[in-house]
């Protein structure tokens, strides 16, 4: 059984025929846990992410008690369209239980991500990380909350405004008023040194009329962050796993 939701029915040629178009596509933009490639539909380039298939365990949850990856990402965007690319289908295979799922998204012509003016001295890097700031504050704002705020799920185009930011990956969010607290840890995964992270904290301190303590606490946060994953892979590289 497949089950699809589609933002139009002019997709549902695509999204019938997705395992086709997936696998015909040779321009592959992550091949990882989940495997992202562009790819073309009636002249229009796509991103397609096809998510591993799950476990025994997680296939029984979620095909029975939980929404998967896929469904979830593409409801999440349906709710947050000015913060993310447009979604326009997702599709599940069900053999009985999940197997195979995808989610289509229009391309989003990023010029870098996160990681460019964090690890590799953008020369605007500055301007970069106040306006993402101000991203991070309307996302906060409409009561949206990236639990996966990684460098490399945050997306970034150049315009004649300034910067445009998108952030993908977006299956582990939540919708809710957030606390000082929230809002302060909710940087703590973009492994930033001090500097920066004080930076990006100053400039959303200051547009949401926030004092020194919340800039303190979002550097707490992001280097427990690193400590906790730091102990880990020592306990790892110990055990002789990785």
């Amino acid at each position: 059984m497949i089950k699809q939701q589609l933002a139009s029915a002019d997709y549902k040629p695509f999204a019938e025929e997705i395992e086709r178009y997936f696998s015909q596509s040779s321009i592959v933009l992550q091949d990882d846990r989940n495997t992202i490639k562009e790819v073309e539909f009636n002249n229009i380039i796509f991103v397609v992410k096809s998510y591993k298939v799950p476990s025994t365990i997680n296939s029984f949850i979620y095909t029975y008690l939980k929404k998967s990856k896929a469904w979830r990402a593409y409801e999440y965007g349906l709710k947050i369209p000015q913060f993310t690319p447009k979604v326009i289908a997702r599709i599940e295979n069900f053999n009985p239980r999940l197997t195979q799922s995808y989610l289509i998204c229009e391309k989003f012509d990023a010029d870098f991500n996160m990681q460019a003016p964090l690890f590799k001295q953008h020369p605007d890097k500055k301007v970069i990380f106040e306006e993402f700031a101000k991203f991070v504050f309307a996302l906060h704002k409409n009561n949206v909350i990236h639990h996966d705020l990684s460098p490399g799920n945050i997306l970034i185009k150049k315009s004649d405004q300034g910067y445009i930011f998108k952030i993908i990956d977006i299956n582990r969010m939540s919708f809710e008023v957030l606390s000082t607290k929230q809002k302060a840890k909710n940087f703590s995964k973009l492994w930033a040194d001090n500097e920066d992270l004080s930076t990006i904290l100053k400039a959303y301190a200051q547009v949401a009329n926030l004092d020194q303590k919340f800039i303190n606490l979002g550097l707490f946060f992001n280097q427990r962050n690193k400590d906790r994953k730091n102990r880990k892979l020592k306990i790892k590289k110990a055990l002789g796993l990785c």
